[in-house]
């Protein structure tokens, strides 16, 4: 268990570390953004305010001049690059307010731009979609990685295999735009990407998942069914399994109780890394091909609007749910693998 705590201290440690690095390579835009909100801040409060009208120019410059370096002082713009370095990482780790540059909320709060609330509004739906992708596509993945590991060569196993070179080979997009070609405007079964959601309404949104669900469940099915067949084949040629054959233990009992149980650790690893993969990078053009309410989309949002604040969250979010989900992992390593508990 003492391994358990040691990684479990080295959370704070990396999460540290990451943050800093982005920090510091953003520091300067993020003095660039805070000097742009003192100007539109001034703008408003001097330049723009109605009760400043007949106040002469002059006047108005120096106003502004001395509420410009109050506002540098309130901000500590004016401190060395280190210690606003130190000041925003320290901000960000503890969830301190950082506020968007141009995104804003739309289901929280609806209009304000504080980045936590932005990501926290979108993470839901991409954990909806990807969560209900991969729990479909393991509950096909699995029987079917069984049935071609039992009999290698076997209908089954070429259908599989042929299924993942095509999952493989062809583009995401390409795939995801075909589906929604022939579901969305062909055969009206599913909405189309330009489908009025209404995000707060579970139904709605629901019937807007449908397509892409069936999308990456139908792309992903082979390639996981490929990889569990392959761990299976490598169990089944350990000499545990011919001891239990010689011992006469029938082959489904074989399967179930003993060949399973120790592929159990990768499956659970591979099962969870994808989920969580796909989550926190919102798997982008899935997201953006499906014009889905989700990180994906949030990310690119983001890019092309040069939102810095709202890309530190969602790196910072990105990476803790990475860390807490390897040091999930290496708990359930200890439950499924009884030699790492010995360990």
């Amino acid at each position: 268990m003492r391994w358990l705590v040691t990684k479990a201290l080295t959370i704070p440690i990396v999460l540290f570390v990451v943050v800093s690095i982005l920090v510091a390579l953003t520091t300067p835009i993020l003095d660039q953004i805070m000097m742009k909100s003192i100007e539109v801040e001034i703008r408003r409060a001097i330049f723009t305010n109605p009760q400043y009208a007949n106040v002469p120019m002059e006047i108005k410059l120096q106003m502004a001049e001395r509420m410009k370096e109050e506002l540098i002082k309130a901000l500590g713009l004016d401190q060395p690059w280190y210690v606003k370095m130190i000041k925003y990482t320290f901000s960000l780790l503890t969830f301190q307010p950082i506020y968007a540059r141009v995104l804003t909320t739309r289901i929280i709060n609806p209009g304000s731009p504080d980045a936590y609330l932005i990501v926290l509004e979108r993470i839901p739906f991409t954990v909806y979609l990807f969560t209900t992708s991969s729990i479909l596509t393991m509950a096909l993945a699995i029987p079917l990685g069984l049935l071609a590991a039992r009999r290698p060569g076997g209908i089954i196993d070429r259908m599989i295999s042929t299924w993942s070179i095509f999952s493989i080979s062809m583009p995401w997009w390409w795939v995801a735009m075909v589906m929604i070609w022939v579901f969305a405007y062909q055969l009206r079964i599913f909405p189309g990407p330009e489908y009025q959601t209404d995000w707060t309404n579970p139904v709605s949104v629901a019937y807007r998942a449908a397509l892409p669900v069936l999308t990456i469940t139908l792309t992903s099915t082979g390639v996981v069914a490929y990889r569990i067949r392959s761990i299976l084949l490598d169990i089944l040629t350990e000499d545990f399994v011919m001891t239990e054959r010689a011992k006469g233990v029938p082959e489904r009992m074989l399967l179930f109780k003993h060949v399973l149980r120790v592929a159990a650790p990768p499956i659970v690893t591979m099962v969870l890394l994808t989920i969580v993969l796909s989550i926190v990078s919102g798997a982008i053009l899935t997201e953006a091909v499906f014009n889905w309410f989700g990180l994906g989309t949030l990310y690119w949002e983001a890019v092309v609007s040069n939102d810095i604040p709202v890309i530190l969250v969602l790196t910072y979010i990105s990476t803790l749910l990475y860390l807490i989900t390897r040091f999930v992992l290496d708990i359930l390593y200890t439950i499924l693998d009884p030699r790492i508990r010995r360990a």
